[in-house]
């Protein structure tokens, strides 16, 4: 969140314009209710859409109908404030929620809260209880600035991938993103910068997607005309994500307060502002085929048996790569996923029990390719 005392810094200073060489348009899906109107980051689980307001707001997580903009349901979020709720991401079994904004550098109290992904689909629960993961910068280079939009040690951007939490900073003095990692379990931890991205701009979102291996970064450059920008993150391994291949965008939204991303699918971003400057808080598509990006490879080249089958399936492919499934019904519903990577050049068995007598659709996801193919269940 930008102090905005800002909007009378953007009437009185001008700053160099930075140039973009590539362009993207989102497109608007709805304006958002006036309860999210400082929407700071998004999550999508069970293809519900949540978000939260930053610095300041109550402790809240809310559902939003992405067709009209309306809250949905409200979840309150124990053993928790919300000093400065920046960002939130998930793994299978908790979703993460940030409250390390630092705009003044001054922090002590830097967390992050973890709750479970199965309360927070109950419809019945209107509270989640949470745990808490603290932690604090290396303090042999942690200053103390006391002065707003002044430091390099503020945060907004966090995504969950393996064992840990990666973080990705928003610098407001040298422009660039650092990146910071955390273990999944509540403790008080220490956290040492791992590698930097000239980012030219200030970051405020992140998410990473697991089955094309692709990190997405949001935000904007401080200053007149103040364009967002979108950063694409690939091809890289492990956790060396600034290692890979970067892409940078400038998005059509020049003086929007950009501060979340989600990967929707593997070839949309949905992206929200807050109401800022006369943008009213609202939640965009971004269709990466418009970005000239190369969907991967689908190939049929999955061998099932026995197909029909009763109680369990052989999956075996002749491409060379681990793979990501799930088990798809005729409507598109999931029923059954992994996110545990496997070779299938030798046949891997799946167990299709509970599942209904019916027609069902198998996607393997891998590194470069995505294989289709389908099966029945007697």
């Amino acid at each position: 969140m930008v102090n905005k005392g800002l909007i009378l810094f953007y009437i009185i200073i001008s700053f160099p314009l930075l140039v973009f060489s590539q362009k993207a348009n989102p497109v608007l899906i709805t304006n958002l209710d006036d309860l999210v109107s400082e929407t700071s980051g998004l999550l999508i689980y069970n293809n519900k859409v949540w978000t939260h307001n930053d610095s300041g707001c109550e402790p809240k997580l809310y559902q939003i109908d992405t067709i009209t903009g309306a809250i949905l349901y409200e979840k309150t979020i124990l053993n928790a404030t919300n000093t400065d709720w920046e960002d939130i991401c998930h793994d299978d079994n908790y979703a993460y929620i940030g409250d390390f904004g630092n705009n003044n550098g001054t922090r002590d109290d830097l967390k992050i809260y973890r709750i479970s992904l199965s309360d927070l689909d109950n419809n019945l629960l209107t509270s989640i209880e949470s745990e808490i993961i603290y932690f604090s910068y290396d303090p042999e280079i942690y200053p103390e600035t006391n002065k707003d939009n002044d430091t390099d040690f503020d945060c907004e951007a966090l995504i969950a991938k393996g064992d840990s939490l990666y973080l990705f900073s928003k610098n407001w003095i040298n422009k660039k993103c650092y990146l910071y990692s955390l273990p999944k379990i509540p403790g008080s931890y220490i956290t040492y910068r791992l590698d930097s991205l000239d980012t030219q701009g200030l970051v405020c979102g992140a998410d990473y997607n697991s089955e094309t291996n692709t990190v997405s970064l949001i935000g904007y450059v401080y200053g007149i005309p103040a364009p967002s920008f979108i950063y694409l993150l690939s091809d890289f391994e492990n956790n060396d994500f600034f290692g890979g291949n970067n892409l940078r965008y400038e998005l059509n939204m020049s003086g929007y307060q950009t501060e979340s991303v989600v990967f929707r699918d593997i070839n949309r971003l949905w992206i929200t502002n807050e109401n800022f400057l006369g943008h009213t808080q609202s939640l965009y598509d971004l269709n990466l085929f418009t970005l000239g990006i190369r969907k991967k490879q689908v190939s049929t080249g999955c061998n099932i048996y026995p197909n029909p089958a009763n109680d369990k399936i052989f999956v075996s492919t002749q491409i060379n790569e681990k793979f990501r499934y799930s088990v798809n019904d005729s409507f598109g519903n999931c029923l059954i996923k992994t996110y545990k990577k496997q070779n299938f050049n030798e046949p891997v068995i799946i167990d299709i029990s509970v599942l209904p007598t019916g027609i069902y659709f198998i996607e393997l996801f891998g590194q470069n390719c995505i294989i289709k193919s389908k099966f029945v269940k007697l």
